[in-house]
């Protein structure tokens, strides 16, 4: 087993048949509640599946899995409708062996001073527990929990949550891991409930770095909250993002930059740790991530991924492309210089007859099964990407509606529709 490992959180990106749906108060009839959990519960089958295939080892569950769950007015019993689908999952969940999470929203906040709000929380973190224990999951299958506001006075915020912490049912806090924010409580903080409540802390290293203890650098504190994890909790693990750029502080990135990623891996050394990637792209960078950082890695495996970017490249630099391509003819894979060239593309503005040259080349595969007007809807939009690119989402959409009805797999994967 790595020492490192790599996942992602809530959603992928080009993995068919994972979209999770929502659904309003205003339209949750036990009949469309039904409807809508029995697709979204697919869809968590299909992304642990995927985690699998991919070599994913964790990844974190959306807690919209079921919609208004812990709504007061939504009576939905979803354990007693769904239960053949939970049966399904748990035997998903035991044959891939994926850690799972779970992380409660903003509005979840154990140590407000308003009771109304604690009552919600406290609702909203049993249907966690509750949903992680219908799915068989084990004690390594963690509800992610900030530790909320200070409202004015952070010693008595903090004391508040404590209680409100140990008031909780009992499979209820035995799946609770605190996490430190980037501006009201540290990692410090975290440890000291932790350490009252016999919890594990989760180091955020993103929030650490705008929001840190007054003394201890980072590696002290990691390994102080590594202290925190035993057995029956599972292997310690960490949040890692990093700051978009332009964004405001905080903001996580639309990728994992590889340079300052390869810096935070090295800077781990020999622990042995769960990583939870925080960032836009999902499954693609924990993909990213586990392929630079895999020793073992094939010429095969880095193909297949290229498989997935080609047309994206494609569409931005035709020299990375080329370069790509001349990289993956080499016995030895270099991940590195892989995603060098895809990172460069992606800084590339679209441009509108490169962008023509790549939908040229999809369209390669759907071009026999369009209908006329769709083939003429086609060929004018591509014809217009010569002047801009104003057409391009209007042929993209085309195209994948073409390759979703006739199951053109291996478009179906290519990122080149969703990034």
């Amino acid at each position: 087993m790595p020492m490192i490992r790599y996942g992602f959180a809530c959603k992928t990106i080009g993995v068919p048949g994972a979209d999770l749906s929502a659904l309003t108060l205003a339209r949750a009839t036990p009949e469309n509640m039904l409807t809508v959990c029995r697709h979204n519960l697919r869809a968590l089958g299909t992304m642990l599946r995927y985690c699998a295939s991919a070599r994913i080892p964790l990844m974190r569950i959306s807690s919209d899995i079921i919609p208004l769950a812990s709504h007061p007015q939504n009576t939905f019993d979803w354990r007693a409708r769904l239960h053949e689908e939970f049966e399904a999952l748990r035997a998903v969940l035991k044959k891939t062996g994926i850690r799972v999470s779970m992380h409660p929203g903003q509005y979840t906040v154990l140590n407000s001073p308003r009771q109304d709000v604690v009552e919600h929380a406290v609702a909203d973190l049993v249907f966690h527990a509750d949903f992680l224990d219908a799915l068989g999951a084990d004690g390594s299958a963690r509800i992610v929990l900030h530790l909320g506001g200070g409202y004015g006075d952070r010693a008595s915020a903090l004391a508040r949550l404590a209680e409100n912490l140990l008031a909780l049912p009992p499979h209820v806090l035995a799946r609770i891991s605190l996490e430190n924010d980037e501006r009201t409580f540290t990692i410090e903080d975290a440890l000291c409930i932790c350490g009252k409540c016999g919890l594990p802390a989760i180091f955020d290293v993103f929030h650490h770095s705008l929001n840190a203890p007054a003394k201890g650098n980072l590696a002290y504190w990691l390994d102080r909250a590594m202290e925190s994890w035993t057995p029956q909790h599972g292997r310690p693990k960490l949040h890692y993002s990093q700051q978009l750029a332009g964004g405001k502080p905080g903001m996580h990135s639309r990728s994992i930059a590889m340079r300052e990623f390869m810096e935070f891996h090295q800077s781990l050394g020999q622990r042995e740790v769960d990583v939870m990637l925080e960032v836009k792209d999902k499954n693609l960078s924990a993909e990213k991530c586990i392929q630079l950082t895999n020793p073992g890695l094939t010429r095969q495996e880095l193909t297949a991924q290229w498989a997935r970017y080609k047309y994206l490249v494609l569409e931005r630099d035709q020299a990375a492309y080329t370069g790509i391509r001349a990289l993956l003819k080499a016995e030895t894979p270099d991940a590195k210089g892989f995603y060098a060239l895809v990172e460069q593309a992606m800084e590339k503005e679209l441009y509108g007859p490169q962008a023509r040259n790549a939908a040229e080349h999809v369209w390669g595969y759907v071009d026999k099964l369009a209908s006329p007007a769709e083939k003429k809807r086609a060929l004018t939009g591509m014809a217009e990407l010569k002047n801009g690119i104003a057409a391009l989402p209007r042929v993209k959409r085309l195209l994948l509606t073409l390759a979703e009805r006739h199951k053109v797999e291996y478009l179906l994967h290519s990122i080149y529709f969703y990034v």
